[in-house]
């Protein structure tokens, strides 16, 4: 998705950042593109193995980096799928859940491998948001 068109660079929000890998996802939706099968994976607090999974594009809100310093809009009418590490931060998930409803997705979905439930919806497309963060 890389691109050499300045005009068509994603612009952060003041004050905010882009999340780990989301550069080319930022500027591709800044040129009206979405990704293949429509959505996104976000780690909380770990890394992903690469920029794509077989779930479609990684980001990653690093530790220690609130979630609130990072740009989200990107993430608009797109599925977001979020996975925490397994023993979460309840804080700093239910802030990124926050700022990712926010962000207006079409579906969020919390996976947690390996959990019970192992997914849950925040955001769906039929009811809209299912949970308050």
């Amino acid at each position: 998705m890389p691109h050499t068109d300045p005009r068509t660079a994603w612009r952060c929000s003041p004050g905010r950042r882009l999340p780990a890998y989301a550069r080319d996802l930022a500027d591709a939706r800044a040129r009206d593109l979405v990704p293949t099968q429509r959505q996104v994976v976000v780690f909380l607090d770990h890394w992903p193995a690469g920029p794509i999974t077989g779930l479609g594009p990684a980001i990653c809100c690093p530790p220690g980096f609130h979630p609130a310093r990072l740009d989200w809009r990107y993430l608009a009418a797109l599925s977001v799928l979020v996975v925490p590490p397994p023993v979460p931060d309840g804080v700093r998930l239910r802030h990124l859940l926050a700022e990712l409803v926010s962000a207006r997705p079409k579906r969020l979905i919390l996976l947690r491998p390996g959990g019970t439930p192992a997914a849950e919806f925040i955001v769906s497309e039929a009811h809209g948001q299912e949970v308050q963060p």
